[in-house]
């Protein structure tokens, strides 16, 4: 038999196990185990019913020692010799809970017996018991020869075929559990009489196997009930698969509630630290898989790509209403056409005081219009409102520059307009930063992220200038608020509908939480991407089987209908999906009533300076009037005099 098989290609090892001790025959079995771990295992066992016995309780030992490191249930397949008539398979049933593809070949004693004594059938014996049971049966002392020829055949021909066919017997799964199936027979000469597969196990995939999966809440892919059961799409998935590949699970959570990083201790933390110590089968999770994780567990065939981002609070929209004057043009544009309004004005002045067309005139004192600064300056602030003034140049040099500054002003007011019919029709939320560099120059700004994340070793182990900024300002915040590294993303949330604090997290939980709640706004920037898998322990022999499994599901379409009963069937706030006619209010054009108020208050404050000035024009003007009255009246007083002294001289002179 050994030869046959050889020469058509199959391994053959044979062992004599019945000198062998348990720890022996448990080694034998790790050998076997991990030379095949990718292939299907042909044990077969020729024994009387205590050896196959003890070979078969080691077994059952050896799987259930390793059921999840080694895959040896699944890929072995058991026939059993028994050397016996003894048709008691209860030991070997309970020997091999844990593998599930087991069959039992029972050889007649007789058949043994007549081989291993090297002899062939005890004719005077079967003569005998004929003889015998024809004597018990019969009425008379005389014994018929046709009773006993009859009788004799059938008893030989009894014997015939119990030594001509062997029972073969398997132990198949039920709804009440394990149970022992006849699915056919083997004669002697290699004939087989089979009515079902031998091993029927081998296509119900895990049969019934109970797996222990860990998880963590993160919607949409994992939400947790209030009847202690899970929902969402990793859950979708693992059902599925659960029924194809017909197993069953307990779920389990991780104590410390984090999804895995790297301890100083070199060991594992949250889901990958429960994979790390075998404490699980798999992890049914968004687990995103990383070449550091990888070192200590395996992934499946990867089921989503997501990708990191920012969410903040949208700024309150009439927080900077205010401005929306002064919105529609940039602070550049703005500086610039302020400064130029007073230098064009000073250049017209200059062109209409000096222009040699107007050198008919003495020297332009007392002319009215556009020759003094005044006046020209309020000539081109009312152009720049599109006002005409009471003046006009009449030099070609003051017409030319105010043409120039026509032009300029209608293309501004042009401009401006219509930025501010869509500033006061359409409100665009700008957010604060777009960026992480942005948000790093936030001085006002926190953020966070999950704690015991991948993000928290992707942040910690960065070399980009950027994201060790990041961390630091991580580190600086949890010093006096911890809750900017809590595992929770509902906290994460919070903080940022309370304002001036970012969260960095998956885009699909932002989308959905948007979807929610209109005040949420995320950054334009996507950056570290995610590869969410299932997690198995490190070298599992079930990874391929769940990748290849999840590999189907994605293939066929399911990912995506699963995806789209999970997701909002919106990704946008119900009040941007009609455009009204929107009413502009006071709070809208607030600006303008500004503006109406700072005119009044220097429309006041020059009123007060011109008072100012024509009190004290006024002043210097009438001391000047008194010190010319009072030089006036001591010119009379002294002529007077002069002409009293003149008049006496004259008189004494008379005299």
């Amino acid at each position: 038999m050994i030869r046959t098989l050889s020469e058509s290609g199959h391994f053959i090892d044979s062992h004599e196990v019945d000198t062998m001790s348990k720890q022996q025959i448990f080694n034998l079995l790790q050998n076997i185990d991990a030379r095949n771990k990718d292939s299907n295992v042909n044990i077969t066992i020729i024994a009387y019913k205590k050896c196959a016995d003890n070979i078969l309780s080691v077994a059952g030992q050896y799987v259930h020692e390793n059921n999840r490191r080694s895959s040896l249930s699944l890929r072995s397949l058991w026939l059993v010799f028994r050397l016996d008539e003894d048709e008691d398979l209860d030991e070997i049933q309970n020997y091999t809970v844990d593998i599930d593809n087991v069959a039992v070949i029972i050889l007649p004693t007789f058949l043994t017996d007549a081989v291993n004594s090297d002899r062939g059938i005890d004719i005077l014996q079967l003569m005998r018991k004929t003889l015998y049971a024809i004597g018990s049966n019969s009425s008379t002392t005389s014994i018929n020869k046709l009773d006993f020829t009859n009788n004799f055949i059938g008893r030989l021909q009894s014997l015939l075929e119990r030594c001509h066919w062997s029972s073969v017997q398997t132990l198949v799964f039920t709804d009440k559990g394990r149970s022992w199936s006849n699915v056919g027979y083997v004669a002697m000469e290699g004939q087989t009489s089979f009515h079902s597969e031998v091993f029927p196990n081998m296509g119900f995939g895990f049969n019934g196997r109970k797996f222990t999966v860990a998880t963590l809440e993160w919607a949409p892919f994992v939400v947790a009930l209030p009847n202690n059961t899970y929902t969402g799409l990793c859950f979708d998935l693992l059902e599925h698969m659960a029924s194809s590949l017909n197993f069953t699970y307990e779920v389990v959570e991780p104590s410390d509630r984090q999804w895995g990083i790297l301890n100083a201790n070199g060991t594992w933390t949250g889901l990958v630290g429960q994979l790390e110590k075998w404490e699980v089968d798999l992890v049914a999770a968004p687990l995103s898989a990383q070449a550091k994780r990888e070192e200590v567990m395996d992934f499946t065939y990867s089921y989503y790509i997501d990708y990191t981002t920012i969410i903040m609070k949208k700024p309150d929209p009439y927080e900077k209403k205010w401005r929306t004057l002064i919105d529609p043009f940039s602070e550049q544009l703005l500086l610039c056409v302020l400064i130029s309004l007073p230098v064009m004005s000073l250049l017209l002045f200059l062109f209409e005081r000096f222009s040699p067309y107007y050198a008919r005139e003495d020297d332009g004192e007392g002319m009215g219009g556009l020759h003094t600064y005044q006046d020209a300056f309020w000539y081109m602030y009312g152009a720049l409102l599109t006002q005409g003034g009471e003046y006009l140049p009449q030099s070609q040099t003051g017409r030319t520059l105010l043409s120039s500054w026509w032009l300029f002003c209608i293309i501004m007011m042009a401009t401006y307009s219509g930025n501010l019919i869509a500033f006061l029709t359409v409100t665009k939320d700008k957010p604060p930063f777009t960026t992480v560099a942005g948000m790093i120059q936030m001085d006002n700004y926190r953020w966070g992220t999950i704690g015991g994340s991948s993000w928290i070793d992707a942040f910690n182990e960065t070399k980009v200038s950027d994201f060790k900024k990041v961390w630091a300002g991580m580190l600086r915040f949890n010093a006096s608020d911890p809750s900017v590294l809590s595992p929770k993303s509902s906290v994460h949330f919070d903080k940022v509908l309370a304002g001036d604090y970012a969260y960095i997290g998956d885009k699909t939980q932002m989308e959905i939480k948007m979807a929610e709640e209109c005040s949420l706004l995320m950054a334009d920037e996507f950056f570290l991407p995610l590869q969410y898998a299932f997690g198995f322990p490190n070298v599992s022999p079930y990874t391929k089987i769940f990748s290849d499994e999840l590999l189907y599901v994605h293939e066929s379409g399911l990912l995506h209908i699963w995806k789209t009963r999970r997701w909002p069937q919106r990704s946008f706030c119900a009040s941007e999906l009609v455009t009204v006619a929107k009413t502009i209010t006071l709070v809208d054009v607030q600006s303008a009533f500004y503006l109406i108020g700072i005119g009044l208050g220097l429309a006041t404050l020059v009123c007060g300076m011109e008072k100012v000035a024509f009190w004290y024009k006024s002043r210097f003007k009438s001391k000047q009037a008194a010190r010319h009255r009072k030089s006036v009246c001591s010119g009379l007083s002294m002529n007077k005099d002069s002409t009293e002294n003149a008049n006496n001289l004259k008189s004494t002179t008379k005299s």
